[in-house]
């Protein structure tokens, strides 16, 4: 796989991409996850990567060079899980106070669950690629690298950012379908950019997924009270990253229908109003006739419905211009005949004809 560059420019200062700027922590807990969020960022991109490469060895029939490639990303797997017990060996237990999760033992994060490459479900969900425009966002180089890689891999459209406000500043001139947005970030960390997205008008229905090397529950469902749609913690499960993708989007385009559907009715809406009114245009329905359900027919409908009146209402202003016409015909006849039915009129033209005679 190559690596593909960022759709964003970068801002003109330098990125330290492997230096920590992060601010002091607080309390020994704040400690504790700041060292794992440490340890863990090179153990992902180990684990990532070697996930990436299993594919591509996979596509490929690369048996041998997978085999080395599986004993890599088990070690990290590994590695992984001692990181956690040692650092925060109370995780599972607040895990089980989280409604719907699952907590993992140590023995099952011990075991090799790389996804296997030949597997019939993997190679459906190839053949299927999706569409979709996504924005990533992380401070660090590595993790937008390896995300944004393993999203074009899956068929995706992405575009990253190196921070928040470089990520607002994108969506001011273009929008996307779905956000992956790293919590913890030098300045605008993922609570502010969630804040700031959610708050926008024009953001606010953009899925977001958090991501973040911490799996704390606190995080967890201080995203879900801020509007995030999903979190998810690195490394990546591939299945589950799909899944999770695949759940958003399509939660998204059920609503991107909705939003549709309330417009077209108040075309219709608006349409008959225009009836009502005598102003109504050609095309004022357009748009929702080409619907193939109830509201498109109810549409074409409405729209032959008003055409005929229209219609009507043209034939009939015809008439009433044409019945003007022969009523001002015979007003100016009945006004010539009481002029010359007059006596008066009448010597006239008695005196008309004799004045003829004589000449």
């Amino acid at each position: 796989m190559s690596a593909d560059k960022s759709d964003i420019p970068r801002h003109d200062r330098p990125e330290q991409e492997d230096k920590i700027d992060r601010p002091a922590p607080k309390n020994p807990s704040d400690s504790s996850a700041e060292m794992r969020h440490t340890l863990r960022t090179p153990l992902n991109h180990i684990i990532g990567y070697s996930e990436m490469l299993l594919e591509e060895a996979g596509e490929r029939a690369l048996e041998d060079f997978a085999a080395d490639l599986k004993k890599i990303h088990t070690a990290g797997k590994r590695l992984q899980a001692l990181i956690d017990d040692l650092l925060d060996p109370t995780a599972h237990e607040r895990a089980e106070d989280l409604p719907g999760t699952t907590p993992a033992s140590t023995a099952d994060l011990f075991r090799d669950d790389t996804p296997d490459q030949n597997s019939s479900a993997e190679r459906a969900a190839e053949s299927e690629k999706p569409a979709g425009h996504l924005l990533v966002i992380d401070d660090n180089e590595g993790n937008r690298d390896m995300l944004s890689r393993r999203l074009r891999h899956l068929g995706y459209r992405v575009s990253t950012a190196v921070d928040g406000q470089q990520a607002l500043d994108f969506l001011k001139t273009q929008l996307v379908d779905l956000i992956l947005l790293d919590v913890m970030m030098p300045g605008m960390d993922g609570y502010d950019v969630l804040k700031e997205l959610k708050a926008n008008n024009t953001w606010r229905d953009i899925p977001v997924i958090m991501v973040s090397a911490l799996g704390e529950i606190e995080s967890v469902v201080r995203c879900i009270e801020q509007g995030a749609e999903d979190y998810l913690t690195k490394p990546f499960d591939p299945v589950l990253l799909r899944a999770r993708l695949g759940a958003c989007l399509e939660k998204k385009r059920l609503r991107d229908q909705e939003v549709l559907y309330l417009k077209n009715v108040a075309h219709v809406t608006d349409a008959a109003a225009a009836v009502e009114a005598g102003k109504f245009a050609d095309d004022a329905l357009s748009d929702v006739v080409k619907r193939p359900d109830e509201l498109g027919q109810l549409a074409r409908v409405f729209q032959r419905m008003a055409h005929e009146v229209v219609a009507r209402e043209k034939q009939l202003k015809l008439q009433i211009q044409v019945l003007r016409i022969e009523i001002d015909q015979a007003k100016k006849t009945r006004q010539v005949s009481e002029i010359t039915d007059t006596e008066y009129f009448q010597e006239l033209k008695k005196k008309a004809k004799a004045l003829r005679s004589t000449s």
